[in-house]
């Protein structure tokens, strides 16, 4: 199963587009907040993908497409727990500690979460001792003379899970 990840996209929904034109086979979509509004524009024209949004500190809505929308969710694809956050209420900012410890609570084998701006890819133990992937794709909002806007891929299968991250100018 092929997902993307996006968040951080601060009133622009140009670089989402451009990045779901360059991967049609994306099933799922992962939205970690800062841009809910830009998401929404981008959902209403792809029918075709699951969209799961999580709102963020700069979020002026906490809707998405008539839903409530948490700062925290949870879901089991191809037998893999994600949870997935925008970050400010661990601490993305100051350390892996936070999300860390997040894993542990929800017994997550990947962590998705932005905040930053800056796109990161962690393999880590727990303090429980689970090893859990940290993911971050960066901001789907820079781009331009400020650099490129950036963006996460997430294959799922029963061999593993393999992150990566892409740039769009």
């Amino acid at each position: 199963m092929k997902c993307l990840c996006f968040s951080d996209s601060h009133g622009t929904s140009y670089y989402i587009n451009k990045a779901l034109a360059l991967h049609p086979d994306c099933e799922v979509v992962f939205f970690l907040g800062d841009g809910l509004a830009d998401i929404e524009r981008v959902a209403v024209q792809h029918k075709n993908i699951c969209f799961l949004p999580v709102r963020g500190n700069c979020d002026g809505t906490a809707e998405f497409l008539d839903t409530l929308v948490k700062k925290t969710e949870t879901i089991t694809l191809e037998g893999y727990r994600i949870a997935y956050t925008h970050g400010d209420l661990y601490g993305a900012k100051y350390g892996m500690g936070g999300l860390l410890r997040l894993a542990d609570e929800m017994q997550a084998d990947l962590v998705l979460f932005g905040h930053t701006h800056t796109a990161t890819e962690l393999y880590s133990e727990t303090e429980k001792g689970r090893g859990v992937y940290l993911f971050n794709p960066g901001s789907a909002g820079m781009g331009g003379f400020r650099g490129d806007a950036s963006y996460g891929v997430i294959l799922l299968s029963p061999t593993g899970i393999l992150l990566s991250h892409g740039t769009i100018r």
